[in-house]
């Protein structure tokens, strides 16, 4: 998708356009068919293959524009049955582990004409591991929930730890997990398992790195001082915030409202946030730059 309608007035945003301004249309910008959010992906370089700019979103079904695959791992350890009776979580926040993640150069690439390779059917496969307690990372809960929404509604019991085992959570998975879409200020005044999906990223002029469900104005965002902005990009050694527009979250925090009432999310360390990425894999000859096409979107 090299195309999307400016929220604001209905107009016609190019992947030239948003280059060209960013804060403009950062947040603002839906799929012009099914009017899902999008966000822009950088045109890329590697030693082996070159792509021009292009559009992501999470395309409603059937929608002629989701020339863009957004899938999941074909295999992962960390999907449990959700058929399976429930049972309990630990999750130990000292021993998270910085996951990697692909790296490329800009290329300042765009293109006008569309792909009309049709997106594949998207499949969620589900494992069947299961036992008591289970061991999991913040990670693992989120490919969890990201197969199954509904995770955790069997009874599963969770308890997270830090700082040398001080307990952050205690309770039901339920009742301690809050999709970012369905924030109120019900979540406020204790920490919770905060998730769900990153339109858009970026840095203020204070060094504050705010990561966005949507508009930056009005919908939710997590708020990380300048030296968490710093320590996420070192972390997760990113060239640009940008890389993580489009991801899947989850995070350990508090939830406040500004004075406009906004709602915002904030953690105390990066071990208390972690990530589903979106990457570009799988790029077909036709599909590279030179043919002014889009990739294909792998999640790592």
């Amino acid at each position: 998708m090299i195309k999307a309608k400016f929220r604001d007035n209905g107009s016609e945003c190019s992947t030239e356009d948003y280059a060209q301004n960013p804060d403009k249309y950062r947040g603002l910008i839906d799929c012009i068919e099914c009017s899902q959010k999008a966000w822009f992906i950088k045109g890329f370089e590697t030693e082996k293959m070159s792509r021009m700019a292009c559009f992501g979103a999470r395309h409603l079904d059937g929608c002629n524009a989701s020339t863009v695959d957004l899938k999941s791992e074909a295999t992962d350890e960390n999907i449990d049955d959700p058929n399976s009776p429930g049972s309990s979580l630990y999750v130990n926040l000292d021993k998270s582990a910085t996951s990697n993640i692909y790296v490329s150069q800009d290329n300042d690439k765009h293109g006008d004409e569309e792909s009309t390779r049709p997106s594949p059917a998207i499949k969620n496969p589900l494992g069947n591991s299961s036992g008591y307690p289970l061991n999991k990372s913040l990670r693992g809960i989120l490919t969890n929930l990201i197969r199954n929404p509904n995770y955790g509604e069997n009874g599963l019991e969770i308890k997270i730890v830090s700082n040398g085992g001080r307990t952050i959570i205690d309770g039901k998975l339920k009742d301690n997990i809050v999709n970012i879409k369905h924030v109120s200020k019900d979540h406020m005044r204790q920490e919770y398992i905060f998730w769900g999906p990153i339109n858009n990223l970026n840095i203020d002029k204070k060094g504050v790195l705010w990561l966005n469900y949507g508009d930056y104005r009005t919908e939710p965002s997590i708020r990380l001082n300048p030296e968490l902005s710093q320590e996420l990009i070192k972390n997760f050694r990113l060239k640009d915030v940008s890389e993580l527009d489009g991801s899947d979250f989850i995070i350990v925090g508090h939830l406040g409202y500004s004075s406009a009432g906004k709602a915002i999310i904030s953690t105390s360390f990066t071990k208390y946030i972690s990530f589903r990425k979106m990457n570009i894999s799988k790029i077909n000859d036709h599909l590279k730059s030179s043919s002014k096409k889009e990739a294909v979107l792998f999640d790592n």
